[in-house]
């Protein structure tokens, strides 16, 4: 008896011990290195390796500094549902990533909800953008989900991070010319299935270690996979160019040439001067537009003079920034949708 109460003394002393700890290691990250919090965050999705919740609002923080509130809706984007062909409109629909989804600014303040104010009675605008996704995700949720919108114009937005997200999450491949989809086989998806809606997400010291975990591993998975990529391919061609970047622009010429055989347009835009980091991506963004079968938009011409427009959180374009990129592609859109040639339906 005595000694199964010493043993349940010395349990009880361990579980507060670590209680104060936890407790004590909360306040001190709090105090002395507030970190970024995102909660509820992503769920585990097979199809895309991460999807946010549906009819979650998620919470992105970091204490005395900055706080957001993201709703996310039923197609587990942002932004007002378009049900397509309701409205009899033509359509624009918004593919991308943080940028697009709105990472950095509150409610109806992303720059697709801009354009959609702006073009109210002229054309419908479906945001399709989620935070983290690259272009493996993007062109995956256009023929599952935009594609029913029949759209005039499809906007891609391009970031950085775009060409490693394309192998965190690889549900897209291009096989004999034509698009595969595949799910994700990225093994630290998994956790999210488990602690995308835990409460210990809330907390300092989960995302204190989480964040500096999430970069590590992460890192480790892309380039793992990268490596895997260049040892299948000739010594000229690793030479040539990464596989970064050879997965992204096979990706990106099949998915222009296939928009612009259906009458679709493909405008696409990047974060300032992320393009110009990949040469071969740029060029060949270069040569499609050249051809015709994209459009190429700078939108830092559109922000010169407007600084600071940038996101307390640190994305390089905050409420001025999705403001003024809102307002300057539905002035784009309305020119092009005037233009008798850009009028007709795509087939």
């Amino acid at each position: 008896m005595q000694k199964s109460r010493k043993i349940w003394l010395g349990v009880l002393a361990t579980v507060v011990t670590l209680a104060v700890m936890l407790a004590l290691g909360e306040v001190v990250i709090n105090i002395f290195s507030p970190t970024e919090y995102l909660y509820p965050r992503y769920d585990f999705s097979a199809e895309y390796g991460l999807l946010p919740i549906a009819g979650a609002v998620m919470t992105h923080g970091v204490p005395r500094k900055y706080q957001f509130h993201y709703t996310v809706n039923a197609q587990n984007s942002r932004g007002d549902i378009v049900t397509p062909g309701q409205s009899g409109l033509p359509a624009v629909v918004v593919l991308g990533d943080s940028y697009s989804f709105g990472m950095g600014v509150n409610d109806g303040e992303e720059y697709a909800s801009v354009m959609r104010r702006a073009l109210a009675g002229k054309a419908d605008v479906a945001n399709l953008g989620v935070a983290g996704w690259g272009l493996t995700q993007e062109i995956r949720r256009y023929y599952e989900l935009g594609e029913a919108y029949n759209p005039r114009i499809v906007i891609l937005q391009f970031c950085a991070n775009d060409p490693d997200d394309n192998l965190a999450n690889r549900v897209t491949l291009v096989q004999d010319g034509e698009f595969k989809f595949v799910d994700s086989d990225n093994s630290l998806n998994i956790v999210k299935k488990y602690l995308s809606r835990s409460i210990v997400q809330r907390t300092q010291l989960y995302n204190f270690f989480r964040t500096r975990a999430s970069i590590v591993l992460s890192k480790a998975w892309v380039d793992r996979e990268a490596s895997r990529l260049e040892a299948t391919r000739p010594d000229s061609a690793r030479a040539e160019y990464p596989a970064t970047e050879k997965v992204y622009v096979e990706m990106l010429d099949l998915f222009a040439k296939k928009l612009h055989a259906e009458g679709r347009q493909l405008w696409y835009i990047s974060v300032d001067h992320h393009i110009d980091r990949f040469p071969h991506i740029a060029a060949a963004i270069h040569d499609l537009d050249a051809g015709g079968e994209l459009r190429y938009l700078e939108t830092v011409d559109w922000l010169k003079g407007h600084e600071p427009y940038g996101s307390p959180e640190g994305h390089m374009w905050g409420t001025v920034g999705h403001r003024i990129i809102g307002e300057h592609l539905a002035a784009e859109v309305a020119a092009a949708l005037s233009d008798s040639s850009a009028a007709a339906a795509p087939r």
